[in-house]
């Protein structure tokens, strides 16, 4: 599972925390069933890694979150948004891998106070542990 940020100071947007060298196309959808026909309808035509945009507001607690990604509008409804906890943002991006959802995603800042470099960092490493197999 690939994962970018979005940094408004680069040519592209977006800056990448993992490593991946196949082409990437970014995908905005309203929910993860309209992003997993997108990815097919990509991938059936070409080679790429499809990164599927979500606008997250990351706190301590689900309602401090929602209080920073505030009430959606309808220009809001393109993207998937996420209001939550990193361990909360991290199970969502592994099921969006599992599910074959997309190949990465773009966090985007709910609001401009969201570090979305240092979330997707802690990201990272929650998501190292999830793949670590668990004792028995």
């Amino acid at each position: 599972m690939r994962l970018f940020v979005a940094d408004d100071r680069l040519a592209d947007g977006v800056s990448e925390l993992t490593d991946g060298d196949q082409q990437i196309v970014r995908v905005a959808a309203p929910d993860l069933q309209q992003a997993r026909r997108v990815r097919a309808r990509i991938r059936a035509a070409d080679d790429v890694a499809v990164i599927l945009d979500i606008t997250v507001a990351v706190a301590g607690d689900f309602r401090s979150a929602q209080r920073v990604l505030g009430p959606l509008d309808d220009g809001d409804a393109r993207t998937v948004h996420y209001a939550g906890t990193v361990d909360g943002l991290a199970g969502l991006i592994a099921d969006i891998a599992t599910a074959g959802v997309a190949d990465g995603v773009t966090l985007i800042p709910a609001a401009s106070q969201q570090d979305v470099a240092r979330v997707g960092r802690d990201v990272l490493g929650r998501l190292g542990s999830l793949e670590q197999p668990r004792a028995s």
